[in-house]
């Protein structure tokens, strides 16, 4: 009969082990983060990566292949989409933002798995008698919520997939923005140094002028203040190439010596002929980059609430211990388990209850108002292109031409000696100034259309536009 009960109770714990053990090969299937194979698809859309290809250099042999295929791409003039490649190749930030990602991913999915359960081993001498412990512990409430911890990591790792996605966008975007601003510091620059050598010498034949009596110091002063004008100007517009180059070269990643080698077209591109049309940008606004990205924070916080509904009341342990104790040579054991349960009396959860539901209901409202908000920012942001294009429509066909046959008629008076050469300058002059305005028109309507398209997949650029003031198109007419 005896041996029958220990044989009883040794089945019944083998049993218990193995549904211990089948239990915690069962929930432990872990979330991961498949990061290559987000990389594979982002690459494959071109509205993120427009061209090149997002590579995450891990390896040296990957970053000599990136740098390789850089350098090929810094001996031919670098154009908008050849930096955009050049910045995925070259640039340690942007590769800093995809480690950052892998880091935030795998984070992500660790939400998802249960803590490891813990051994414990203890040796205890009492005279002749040795014991041997062996105590195994884990958390029954982490079994329990693990479904809802997965479905909370699986939202996470939807999180950190869009972050890395939007990521990717928005560092693109920049350097989109950041090219055309360099190449229009080009541009700019070389026109004010073509006004500074005109008025230059212009300053200068009329400092001769007055040496021999044929101008008055009031008219000679004009002239130098024109030049001084000028020489600000360029100043100004070298500096302005300076920094925006500058800031170029930092994002793309390039040291020194390439920095110095970078060639840059002379003039921006083209303002295409016709605007983006309203139909044409129609979009479903839920699939902005920060509409998703607010709806898995509400859906995260209602999985968090769920579980904090569970473990803000109690905690169980279970335990299970196998101890051998040696008498001088007499071997026995001892088995047995352990339940451990914090019993709620002096904290029910009640607080941690409701702040959870209070940041559910936070995140709610936050969901409601970025869609909300999409709308209008879209709305917003196109009728700043709008404006930027009819502006800079306005100057190629308005103001540039009649700017060119004022010069050509200045021309034609200054051939039939009606007007002098300081007269012929100062239609130069504010051919020159109303070219620099088109100039900066132009790179508002290209930065507005990219800044148009960024507002319409959720990522904002707080990019601002130069302003153009109305008075710098008329010049005085004194005399």
């Amino acid at each position: 009969m005896l041996a029958n009960l220990r044989r009883a109770r040794k089945i019944t714990e083998v049993k218990f082990n193995t549904i211990i053990i089948s239990c915690c090969l069962v929930l432990s299937g872990c979330v991961s983060y498949n990061f290559d194979e987000n990389l594979e698809r982002i690459n494959q859309n071109d509205n993120v990566v427009p061209t090149g290809e997002v590579v995450a250099a891990i390896t040296r042999d990957q970053q000599d292949a990136l740098n390789n295929r850089a350098k090929l791409i810094l001996q031919e003039e670098v154009g908008e989409f050849e930096a955009v490649e050049l910045m995925l190749l070259k640039s340690p930030s942007f590769q800093r933002l995809l480690f950052e990602n892998l880091v935030e991913g795998s984070l992500a999915a660790q939400t998802g798995n249960i803590s490891n359960p813990t051994l414990s081993l203890e040796r205890m001498v009492k005279g002749t008698e040795t014991e041997y412990g062996r105590f195994l512990t884990f958390g029954l409430i982490d079994v329990f919520t693990l479904p809802m911890r997965k479905k909370y990591a699986n939202r996470a790792v939807q999180s950190a997939t869009l972050n890395l996605e939007a990521n990717i966008f928005g560092a693109i975007t920049g350097l989109r923005l950041a090219w055309l601003e360099a190449v229009a510091a080009e541009e700019r620059f070389s026109l004010a140094e073509d006004t500074y050598t005109a008025l230059s010498a212009s300053a200068e034949l009329a400092k001769r002028m007055k040496q021999a009596g044929n101008m008055s110091t009031s008219e000679r002063i004009d002239q130098q203040l024109l030049f001084s004008a000028a020489t600000v100007a360029l100043a100004e517009a070298k500096q302005q190439r300076l920094s925006s180059r500058e800031k170029l070269i930092r994002l793309l990643g390039l040291g020194t010596s390439e920095g110095k080698n970078l060639q840059l077209p002379s003039a921006l591109p083209d303002v295409p002929e016709q605007p983006i049309q309203p139909e044409d940008i129609e979009k479903d606004l839920q699939q902005r980059f920060d509409v998703r990205a607010a709806r898995l924070d509400y859906e995260m916080s209602l999985e968090n609430l769920g579980i904090e509904n569970i473990t803000s009341y109690t905690d169980i342990e279970l335990g299970y211990r196998h101890d051998r104790i040696d008498d001088d040579g007499t071997i026995s054991k001892k088995r047995g388990y352990e339940i451990e349960i914090k019993i709620p009396v002096f904290d029910w959860g009640n607080l941690e209850r409701d702040a959870a539901q209070a940041d559910a209901l936070s995140r709610q409202n936050e969901y409601k108002q970025v869609v909300l908000n999409a709308g209008s920012e879209v709305r917003v942001a196109y009728g700043a292109y709008r404006t930027a294009f009819d502006i800079a429509e306005h100057y190629q066909d308005q103001i540039l031409p009649m700017q060119e046959t004022l010069l050509e008629e200045a021309n034609y008076n200054y051939n039939g000696m009606i007007i002098g050469v300081f007269e012929l300058l100062q239609a130069g002059t504010a051919k020159a100034s109303a070219e620099i305005n088109a100039i900066t028109a132009k790179q508002n309507t290209l930065a507005a259309a990219i800044n148009l398209y960024s507002v319409l997949a959720g990522n904002q650029s707080d990019m601002e536009f130069d302003t153009i003031s109305a008075s710098e198109t008329r010049q005085d007419k004194g005399h």
